[in-house]
């Protein structure tokens, strides 16, 4: 199938197999796509399949799709909600405080069937706001769509939007809905989750290996959580910037580092190797959660922390949804355009701002070598690049007085 077939400014299509189709997604997760029945797919997923598709076609107009809008009585109503899947837990995040809200109108009179990726969308486990407190899995059949009164499929929000006075993320859902995002509430633009015991049971489970191997009670000692990675280099702050940090905030409580290696970590000024080498040698208060944190426990281990150091990932947004301190480090984007409506959060941002004349440049996958001081030598952003160890530990001071509000 040839690219200039393919549908005029279409985020999502309808497509047809020529055969059957066993198609990875995740690491643990297939998909198998059958001829002769319709699915839908985002568009950009089209040059990784286009061999094997028979047909394709709008989905926008088409005749089963009833675009979930403001103005209609969704009390009682089934909801169909996709949302870009190779996204990551912060974007599904995003998506729980709409959700909520629309729970919350409707007297929790409503069905909201959530597709996403299994192993990302058990940060949503247990939820209220979800049919059965789970979301679904596999591809999305075009003719389920009777099954359905509404449907939002969600394949951009603000992330192809470059310009610096872009929507909040929350504002911009709620725009994409037809709701006035000046008449909704700042507790419905925060994310929300829902912890178990079973978690909890987990976490002990973490907390008695590294009572076995520090002889430290993390059940008993406030402890600090360090998440420092992120997919994209536009989000890093210097490695040995955290080692600084760690070192410090280990003169104060324990510090656990939490974070997944078995994606691409991007280097900064020492290679993501180097960096995890040093974190495993830097002294009995410093654990290495490293891949030992699968999401649930990573949940807890937050829930149970005095407080969490972290860029703009998930574990931002998982411990804005726990009401757990967060001081978060800030690069190309405006931490206002994800946490502005939660004061808390934002007392314990840390964004140099005037280290760019650019910022925010708001960029998503790359950066952008015309705003850049260096161009396409670009590696780490200006804004991260002139935050300081110093800076960060005064809002770890704050921490220590901070009553975050519920």
């Amino acid at each position: 199938m040839q690219a200039s077939k393919l549908p005029s400014n279409s985020q999502w299509v309808i497509v047809t197999f020529k055969q059957p189709l066993m198609s990875h997604q995740t690491d643990d997760e297939m998909w198998l796509f059958n001829p002769g029945r319709r699915y839908l797919i985002n568009a950009s997923r089209i040059p990784v399949v286009h061999q094997y598709i028979e047909s394709v076609s709008e989905f926008d107009g088409s005749s089963l799709y009833t675009p979930l809008r403001t103005g209609k009585n969704l009390t009682g109503s089934r909801i169909l909600i996709e949302r870009l899947r190779e996204r990551g837990l912060g974007d599904l995040l995003f998506l729980s405080g709409p959700l909520s809200f629309i729970h919350h109108i409707t007297g929790a009179n409503v069905i909201n069937h959530l597709y996403a990726f299994s192993d990302r969308g058990n940060v949503l486990t247990n939820v209220p706001f979800l049919h059965n407190g789970t979301v679904l899995c596999g591809p999305i059949e075009y003719d389920s769509l009777r099954n359905y009164n509404y449907h939002w499929f969600v394949g951009s929000v603000t992330e192809c939007d470059e310009e610096g006075d872009q929507l909040n993320v929350y504002d911009a859902l709620y725009k994409q809905l037809g709701f006035d995002p000046a008449d909704i509430e700042p507790q419905w633009k925060r994310p929300f989750v829902t912890m178990t015991s079973s978690d909890y049971q987990s976490l002990d489970t973490l907390f008695q290996g590294i009572w076995t191997h520090r002889k430290i009670d993390l059940r008993r000692i406030g402890y600090y959580v360090v998440a420092p990675f992120a997919n994209s280099s536009l989000r890093c702050m210097n490695y040995t910037t955290w080692l600084e940090i760690i070192k410090q905030l280990a003169t104060r409580r324990p510090v656990v580092v939490i974070g997944a290696t078995h994606w691409k970590l991007p280097d900064t000024d020492i290679t993501a190797g180097q960096f995890i080498e040093q974190v495993a040698s830097m002294g009995q208060a410093v654990i290495s959660a490293l891949d030992a944190t699968p999401i649930r426990t990573m949940m807890a281990l937050i829930a149970r922390s005095a407080g969490v150091f972290c860029v703009d990932s998930g574990p931002l947004y998982i411990a804005q949804a726990l009401r757990v301190p967060a001081v978060s480090v800030w690069g190309t984007h405006d931490p206002g355009l994800r946490i502005g409506y939660d004061q808390d959060l934002m007392e314990l941002a840390v964004w140099n701002d005037t280290a760019c004349n650019e910022a925010p440049c708001c960029a998503y996958s790359m950066f952008p070598a015309h705003k850049c001081p260096k161009g396409e030598k670009q590696d780490i952003c200006e804004c991260l690049k002139a935050t300081t160890p110093e800076d960060v530990l005064k809002k770890a001071d704050k921490i220590e007085t901070k009553k975050v509000t519920v």
